[in-house]
């Protein structure tokens, strides 16, 4: 995904969250920043392991994260990727949950 895109997705969700005390209900302001941080995500895994299937472990950091590690993440859309955005996803995809997801994924995408 281009840094164009990225940049769009983020400033969507900043303004979605500037604007979120206006909406009833904080649904579209959670998936607005779920989806911009996992944009980052597949950004961090694709930069830092090229050649794996990406979408595994996007899946698995996502259904793991906290929701701080998640505004983290979105942030990064902003501000770009830096050292805290890897170790962020890095400590998610360290947790035991989600190496068992990971791990579930990838075998099962191996027997269909």
């Amino acid at each position: 995904m281009t840094r164009h895109l990225v940049l769009k997705t983020a400033a969507a969700a900043l303004l979605l969250t500037g604007l979120s005390g206006c909406i009833e209900g904080s649904s579209l302001v959670e998936d607005t920043t779920r989806s911009t941080a996992k944009t980052v995500v597949k950004t961090v895994i694709n930069d830092k392991f090229p050649g794996v299937d990406a979408d595994v472990y996007v899946d698995c950091i996502m259904d793991n994260a906290e929701t701080g590690q998640l505004v983290t993440l979105a942030k990064a859309a902003v501000t770009g990727v830096d050292d805290e955005t890897v170790q962020t996803v890095t400590e998610i995809a360290s947790e035991p949950e989600t190496l068992t997801c990971i791990a579930q994924s990838g075998l099962s995408g191996l027997f269909g």
